[in-house]
């Protein structure tokens, strides 16, 4: 079996999800993982399926895709090697004044810290900007990460908060 990678994009409608689904159903590729999301009206999903070959894939998908509304693209990659994450799990938050440069700010001093971001979402209502993200973090550094973070924060105008995450939600 085949490890592929799927994205699907384009303007938001009913029945996309499913759609994609059923035809990855027939074709007998089995969804893994996935994510999706409506982007200021446009679609965005991204998973990880196993089954049969890419090529197969993309030729099942393409009379979704035949309209132009949507782009659908399939590559193999190479199955996860099982390995569990090292890092601990904590949940950062920001809020504040839209600006540039706050998602770059922030996850630099993750980065900078030997985190890793599992999951980001951002949202524009109005002329709030809300970054939440899942992270890992490797032991014993948060307090200082945290720290930074909070300076990082300051010197752009918004709060930022970082917890534990709740592993049983994860």
């Amino acid at each position: 079996m085949n490890e592929l990678a799927i994205t699907v994009i384009g303007r938001d409608r009913p029945g996309i999800v499913a759609d994609v689904a059923e035809v990855l159903a027939r074709l007998g590729a089995n969804l893994t993982d996935s994510t999706m999301t409506r982007l200021r009206g446009h679609f965005a999903m991204t998973l990880i399926c196993v089954g049969p070959a890419a090529a197969d894939v993309e030729a099942a998908l393409a009379p979704l895709a035949a309209d132009g509304h949507l782009l659908a693209t399939v590559r193999a990659v190479t199955p996860d090697t099982g390995t569990e994450p090292t890092g601990e799990p904590y949940v950062l938050a920001v809020h504040g004044a839209d600006r540039m440069g706050i998602v770059a700010a922030m996850t630099r001093v993750l980065t900078d810290a030997g985190g890793n971001v599992t999951d980001l979402s951002t949202r524009l209502t109005g002329s709030l900007y809300v970054v939440v993200a899942e992270v890992e973090l490797p032991p014993g550094v948060s307090d200082e990460v945290a720290g930074r973070l909070t300076r990082v924060a300051a010197e752009l105008g918004v709060g930022v908060s970082l917890r534990p995450a709740d592993t049983d939600l994860l």
